[in-house]
């Protein structure tokens, strides 16, 4: 009997797009559409052959959303007699319900129910089966990716080579070994040797001064860290899998990464000079140079393949920006040469259309009109329906006339503090602006339009959504708040800055460690951060909106300083003081 999606035979003709309803989650279908893409349950299975240090093995994420990393259970399996030899089993903190109304929840886990495997006998069996059959498709071991339906049915999501090395080499490593060993045992998540200083990761501020060629040591293997692996040369993880996200892209930049090393990861004290051999599942102290003669060239997984020679030849047709100034006369359709550039102009067009809505004499009622406030920039209120307490004539409105509750909060946070201006900048800083104003083509704008200050508020009484440039910098801010909490959402996205790369992707993380001391759901890819918050009762989200607006006026610029500690955690300190008065 095939398996239940027959990759093994069609995988490379066909995607599989249906998941069905993975473990933990009811509602039918359409609730899973939402949240299926950060659903993921992978298995593993291992290489046959006498080197093979264990059985064949099968490794699982739980079932659970993938940022929410847990200790992985392993049951292991007899191929031969589909059987299972032992099982370890993890503890786990937490389940994902998805309720028809409330969405998915994440409810903790106690008692027995903790340590209840998350896989049946049957399951493990057919996920062995299916295992074998891929495995012997692709002529070597797989990194499967899979989902267990609520008829406890195994969908096969997707497959990959997985890399690993032999249990030889692993036993060379170890023969070669002879300096102070710290701790042993854990998983490979990524093979290799690497040596350097350990830095600790515990939170999103840890991650702000990792330095380049520091060893990245963590309780957790979050996805988020995965932004340090361009710095990082090794990473120790006292929890997580080799299915998980940080372990698979360590595997891609060939960063030597080990996982599940437990307790003893508290022996590994921050700066202090270490060696980690991820194939001997150990570490040493100090710098062992004989395991260091095993080190691999770093570079990318699928560098080489067909797949990303294809790739290659794509990408040049869908990210390049070649349209970068709206105010040059060859910012036209006609002009469009990428994905990329189509996607600019429509925007660029659709919002200068939508702003410019008062040549529409059927449409007199949404005139957008110029917000009369103290405050030193040009704020422009476009309204929906119901924003304005009465209309009014002429080309600009006080706010004592707006009645959207969402956009009077927002701007309660931010006026509520002046701003001090841009904060004072080094000659590092300074020459980092310059050369990103210089090398960034979405920089590179015309005349007096590179500062150019657009503030954008379209409202209704419950809704409000403000775009906003001030300077380089993008941000969006999009809320609807009613008596209703089960309806309400905020939304933020933050981008941009006149800094090189590395400042902007730290004063990106250095605003998402605010939002979260508020609750707020971060994600920060890069220099971009996006933030979210739902589901909470009215004057709860407007204490919220307060706080964006503050984010809003006050983190700009900050990217100048971001290598400059002592900078950072004054501004830290005030922005911390200043929001604890606004939030309460």
């Amino acid at each position: 009997e095939p398996p239940r999606c027959p990759c093994g035979s069609g995988y490379g003709g066909f995607v599989v797009t249906w998941i069905g309803d993975a473990r933990y989650l009811s509602g039918g279908p359409e609730s899973l559409r939402v949240c299926g893409g950060r659903i993921e349950a992978r298995g593993r299975i291992g290489a046959k052959g006498q080197d093979q240090p264990e059985p064949e093995t099968l490794q699982d994420l739980d079932h659970q959303l993938e940022y929410y990393l847990l200790e992985t259970a392993r049951p292991y399996v007899d191929a031969a007699l589909y059987e299972s030899v032992r099982q370890e089993i993890a503890r786990k903190e937490q389940k994902f319900i998805c309720y028809p109304e409330e969405g998915v929840c994440r409810l903790d886990l106690t008692g027995a129910e903790a340590s209840r495997p998350s896989l049946t006998p049957e399951q493990v069996r057919e996920l062995t089966r299916v295992g074998l059959i891929l495995e012997e498709h692709y002529g070597g071991p797989q990194d499967i990716e899979w989902a267990v339906d609520q008829d406890g049915g195994v969908v096969v999501l997707q497959c990959r080579p997985l890399q690993q090395k032999t249990a030889a080499q692993q036993r060379l490593a170890t023969r070669l070994a002879g300096a102070p060993l710290l701790t042993g045992g854990g998983v490979t998540a990524s093979p290799g040797v690497a040596a350097g200083v350990v830095h600790w990761v515990r939170r999103d501020t840890d991650a702000l001064d990792f330095p380049a060629g520091g060893v990245l040591v963590c309780d957790q293997a979050r996805p988020r860290w995965a932004a340090l692996l361009s710095r990082a040369v090794a990473v120790v993880a006292a929890e997580g899998g080799v299915a998980g996200h940080l372990a698979n892209v360590a595997r891609e930049f060939r960063v030597p990464a080990l996982f599940n090393t437990g307790e003893a990861t508290r022996k590994i004290a921050p700066g202090t000079l270490i060696t980690l051999d991820a194939d001997g599942l150990r570490v040493y102290g100090g710098r062992v140079a004989n395991l260091l003669a095993y080190q691999t060239e770093r570079r990318g997984l699928m560098e080489g393949t067909p797949v990303y020679e294809t790739l290659k030849e794509v990408m040049v047709h869908i990210t390049p920006l070649y349209l970068t100034d709206p105010q040059d006369p060859e910012f036209r359709a006609e002009n469009c040469r990428t994905l990329h550039d189509i996607t600019r102009f429509a925007h660029e067009v659709s919002v200068r259309e939508m702003f410019a809505i008062d040549r529409h004499r059927d449409l007199t009622r949404y005139f957008i009109k110029r917000l009369k406030v103290e405050v030193p920039m040009d704020w422009w209120v476009l309204n929906l329906e119901d924003g304005f307490k009465e209309e009014t004539p002429g080309k600009e409105v006080t706010l004592d006339n707006i009645a959207s509750i969402p956009m009077l909060a927002l701007w309660e946070g931010i006026a509520a503090v002046p701003w001090e201006g841009p904060p004072p900048v080094d000659t590092r800083g300074f020459m980092s602006i310059v050369m990103g104003a210089a090398t960034d083509p979405h920089l590179a704008t015309a005349g007096g339009t590179m500062y150019g200050n657009q503030n954008y508020f379209m409202i209704s009484k419950y809704f409000c959504n403000l775009t906003s440039r001030l300077g380089f910098h993008f941000s969006t801010v999009e809320a609807l708040t009613g008596e209703e909490p089960f309806e309400n959402y905020l939304r933020f996205t933050f981008k941009g800055g006149a800094a090189d790369q590395t400042r902007k992707g730290l004063r990106a993380r250095f605003v998402g460690e605010l939002l979260e001391r508020y609750d707020f759901k971060v994600d920060v890819q890069e220099d971009a951060l996006f933030a979210r918050l739902e589901g909470e009762p009215l004057p709860y989200m407007l204490t919220r909106l307060k706080v964006l607006g503050y984010v809003t006026i006050h983190t700009r610029q900050l990217d100048m300083i971001m290598l400059n500690d002592a900078e950072v955690q004054r501004y830290r300190e005030k922005m911390l003081a200043d929001l604890e008065n606004l939030a309460h």
